[in-house]
């Protein structure tokens, strides 16, 4: 899927980015598509001198300091910017890949990109049979910006914005501006999620045995999703009909509804106010948490009761595995969100913890494979207070399966388990593997079903 998605391109388009076709630009010719300040027609290959590969980092640079778009190779303009005829141009890999060279040579820092070959099938070919088609370069806005274009040999560094269907270049003020919005955007970020984390945490039961594991993310580059009455029983069909995680842990989704600016999940009754089991909530901008209740080992301990007037203490010993699971299947749903329902992009800032943890809910991090039921990983050492895992991520390596959010997860997890004292939990390798070793006979046939389905190698190496 393309980095970069915009309602405004797919209804010019008639189609989204991902699934372009040869007609879809010729459309832009028949309806006499104009330039803006999120599209550019070129009608030739950027050339090999140094003005031309200055041409193509500046446009691409550009797109990415202002609020993304694409650049079209293979179509003809007017004098009023608008799309007249659409010839085309030799497509290859060789010059996709000559294309990513020249924007990491002379882009700093290194901006996404996707670049996009759509052949065709009307046309003739080119010179020696070359295929012809037209070559899409998607440009998501970046949260990176500043992006620099080097000139001079590298010694000299220029800041273009598009302005309207046209580019300018930033003053020396507005280049000081965009780094401190660079700064406090990220600042943003992390009191958002924050926020979220804080009104989803509220929601959930602690009347129960089960202690729970919450995984959040917010992405950089919000989004906006229309909550709608038809989107909103859309995504009830999905929520309710779909598996919400990655292993049977035994729970579903038997409550949904909205609250403010999101959708929100459950797997309790209506009556109830809290939420049980499992939780999600998921917002307009693309943020989102996942919560998930896990076993509570401990069965050897009986609950002990301090002095009348005090809160009844529950020691925690919670399974590994039920966390990783836990993890892998929180960043997908919340990635899945972020993507595809609320149009978010860039990198997610994402966290993992366990709720409760305090003086009255002692907890370590147990496995029921390699050290007996419910036994701890840490040799009873029990934890009051444990920080959440942080990590980034990118919105679309999260939104997809594969080796990607692998790594992700595995970030998280065993950042997670540093916290209660285990320095790695081995259930996810941080090169986006599965270890089949520390999976459980009960989860590890579902595990591996589901990395193989997904092209995620699973390996039986040990830690």
């Amino acid at each position: 899927m393309a980095a970069f998605q915009s309602r405004r391109l797919d209804a010019l388009f008639g189609t989204t980015l991902d699934t372009l076709a040869a007609r879809h630009i010729h459309g832009l010719v028949t309806a006499g598509a104009q330039e803006a300040f999120d599209l550019d027609f070129k009608q030739a290959l950027y050339g090999g001198k140094d003005e031309d590969k200055r041409a193509l980092a500046g446009d691409v640079a550009a797109l990415a300091n202002t609020g993304g778009g694409v650049i079209v190779l293979g179509v003809e303009e007017d004098d009023q910017a608008c799309a007249t005829k659409a010839p085309g141009v030799e497509i290859s890999d060789a010059e996709v890949t000559r294309m990513r060279q020249i924007v990491a040579q002379r882009v700093a820092p290194m901006p996404a990109i996707d670049i996009i070959t759509v052949p065709d099938p009307g046309a003739t070919t080119g010179q020696g049979g070359a295929q012809l088609g037209f070559i899409v370069v998607v440009v998501p806005r970046s949260p990176s910006a500043p992006h620099a274009v080097l000139i001079n040999e590298g010694k000299g560094m220029r800041f273009p914005v598009r302005n309207g269907a046209s580019t300018r270049y930033l003053s020396e003020p507005e280049v000081a501006t965009a780094y401190r919005n660079r700064f406090a955007s990220a600042q943003r970020q992390g009191e958002r999620i924050e926020q979220i984390e804080r009104e989803a945490i509220d929601r959930l039961s602690t009347d129960d045995e089960y202690p729970w594991v919450v995984v959040s993310l917010v992405p950089d580059l919000p989004g906006e999703m229309a909550l709608t009455q038809d989107a909103f029983r859309a995504w009830e069909v999905e929520v309710r009909t779909g598996w919400p995680t990655v292993t049977n842990e035994g729970v579903g989704i038997n409550r949904t509804r909205v609250g403010r600016r999101r959708l929100l999940a459950d797997g309790t009754s209506n009556y109830e106010a809290h939420s049980r089991f499992i939780s999600m909530e998921l917002h307009t901008d693309g943020s989102g948490v996942f919560s998930i209740a896990v076993p509570n080992l401990n069965r050897r301990r009986d609950e002990e009761r301090p002095a009348p007037g005090d809160l009844l203490t529950r020691y925690q010993v919670l399974p590994d595995e039920a966390i990783s699971s836990a993890i892998v299947s929180g960043l997908r749903q919340l990635g899945r969100h972020a993507r595809d329902r609320a149009a978010a992009g860039g990198t997610a800032l994402i966290r993992a913890q366990v709720f409760p943890v305090g003086k009255h809910w002692p907890t370590t991090i147990g496995h029921t494979k390699f050290y007996g039921m419910g036994e701890s990983r840490t040799g009873e050492q029990y934890q009051v207070t444990a920080a959440p895992a942080e990590a980034a991520a990118s919105v679309d390596d999260l939104a997809q399966p594969g080796p990607a959010l692998i790594e992700a997860a595995a970030l998280l997890l065993d950042e997670l388990g540093q916290a209660f004292g285990v320095p790695e939990m081995g259930q996810l390798s941080r090169d986006g593997r599965i270890r089949r070793q520390y999976w459980s006979s009960s989860r590890n046939s579902e595990i591996v079903a589901w990395a193989e389905a997904y092209g995620i190698e699973v390996t039986d190496e040990k830690i």
